[in-house]
């Protein structure tokens, strides 16, 4: 865990989010006899580093501070958790978060949708919400989707950017 934080802290993205908070595998976690918390392989740290620099730039100035649900998922516990086969999560891109300030979903979802048309390219992210305030973050490529998985159910096709 040490080399974890020394690896954020020289790319300047220790202090996005707690750091036991990036290393939270899944709510399923308990369902899923898997381990609470893990730390990705070191050969996957890089991926987070992309999703964390959107986080800090892009999302915490549109929303506020936020607390990161689930991080990395090993194959077992994604396929329990009902994660696609090829889910972010699995390499490490990704990141399940809730807003920490009460925030109306309607204000969270406008202010999400317009950061990321307006610099998820240049992050090469990906933005999918659940039902609530859950959303996805990744740095795996350019795209959104709505709660059923699709891109023509994300909420940001309604005009708000």
């Amino acid at each position: 865990m040490r080399s974890f934080r020394t690896f954020l802290a020289r790319n300047q993205v220790q202090d996005v989010v707690p750091v036991w908070q990036i290393v939270r595998t899944s709510s399923s976690w308990r369902q899923c006899s898997a381990d609470r918390f893990e730390v990705a392989p070191a050969r996957q740290w890089e991926n987070i580093v992309r999703t964390l620099a959107f986080v800090k730039n892009e999302v915490r100035p549109a929303i506020g501070e936020v607390e990161a649900l689930s991080g990395f998922r090993n194959e077992h516990l994604n396929g329990c958790s009902n994660g696609r086969p090829r889910s972010t999560h699995r390499m490490f891109f990704a990141m399940d978060l809730v807003p920490v300030a009460q925030i109306a979903q309607g204000d969270m979802v406008a202010r999400l949708c317009t950061a990321h048309a307006q610099r998820g390219p240049e992050y090469s992210t990906g933005l999918g919400f659940y039902s609530g305030s859950r959303f996805h973050v990744d740095s795996s490529g350019f795209r959104k989707w709505g709660a059923d998985g699709r891109g023509a159910s994300s909420p940001c096709n309604r005009g708000f950017a």
